[in-house]
């Protein structure tokens, strides 16, 4: 399948994300942690002897790594583009011969029907142009019986009119487009240190109380996370019920909603009461259906 302009400068933006990401350990060992047979309320060795699939990997395939490191006997991981191939292989060395990369669409997958034991499809249909026609190819290519496991972006709330608003002044904006492209740990530090100094020059006593920790609350990760946010192209939002009815529609049962409480270094780190906790009047307030996270038994036998 033909890639549309829209999915090429998709797959451009993720690819330089997803290689500083890899590149950092602490925050490859985050993503890694993502996916695992706890998060999935499974007994420790589900992955064992299970053919896999992790449709648009990203290039540093972390959920490909995770998969691998609970023990599947084979994963099959593809993105949209050559570049998949440039970096994912150094991240994946320790697994060589147990994974196969290859370039692919999910909104045409190259495999055949029923063909997986378990389908990973984490942070990708809410960036294609056809959420629902995503959800029916992962469907085609799991196996009756077997399982899919899918996050996308949920709809509503405070943050996302936020983001959204962002979103398309960094399509019209160039001077807030500069500062989303440079954004990093290094801008923070700059930030922090221009404030800190005029404060000290006006004997401002506030500057004493700040905690020392406060510039390490924005990192790399964050600034990583923020480009993620704002500048992909296409970010569609659904409710936890819409996205049900689209796995029920497509095959599915058993639909369960997921939560973890994530471990993050950064400002995040405080949210993630509200992340674990989605359904609270806080976290609907904040981010209206929040990450839906949710694995579906593909019904038959």
């Amino acid at each position: 399948m033909k890639m549309s302009s829209v999915e090429e400068k998709t797959r451009e933006i993720y690819h330089e994300i997803h290689v500083k990401q890899g590149d950092d350990q602490k925050i490859f060992y985050r993503l890694v942690q993502l996916l695992n047979p706890t998060f999935l309320k499974e007994e420790e060795d589900f992955f064992k002897g299970k053919v896999c699939l992790d449709a648009g990997c990203g290039s540093n395939a972390n959920a490909t790594y995770s998969m691998l490191k609970h023990g599947a006997e084979k994963v099959y991981a593809f993105d949209l583009n050559d570049t998949i191939f440039e970096k994912a292989p150094e991240y994946l060395q320790e697994f060589v011969g147990k994974y196969e990369l290859s370039i692919g669409n999910v909104l045409g997958i190259q495999f055949s029907d029923n063909y997986f034991d378990f389908v990973n499809c984490a942070g990708v249909l809410h960036s294609t142009t056809d959420l629902v026609g995503g959800i029916k190819e992962l469907s085609r290519v799991t196996k009756k019986g077997g399982m899919l496991c899918i996050q996308t972006y949920g709809k509503g709330g405070l943050v996302r009119e936020i983001t959204s608003y962002f979103r398309e002044k960094y399509k019209k904006d160039e001077t807030f487009k500069s500062l989303i492209d440079n954004l990093n740990a290094e801008y923070f530090e700059r930030f922090f240190q221009e404030i800190f100094s005029i404060m000290q020059d006006h004997d401002d006593s506030f500057k004493n109380g700040v905690p020392v920790e406060m510039k390490t609350l924005f990192d790399n990760d964050l600034a990583l996370t923020i480009k993620d946010r704002i500048m992909t192209p296409i970010y569609l939002e659904h409710s936890e019920e819409e996205i049900t009815a689209f796995l029920k529609d497509a095959g599915f049962s058993e639909i369960q909603r997921l939560t973890r409480y994530p471990v993050l270094k950064n400002i995040r780190k405080y949210m993630s009461p509200l992340y674990y906790k989605y359904d609270s009047e806080f976290a609907k307030l904040l981010y209206g259906s929040g990450s839906i996270q949710v694995k579906a038994i593909k019904s038959g036998s």
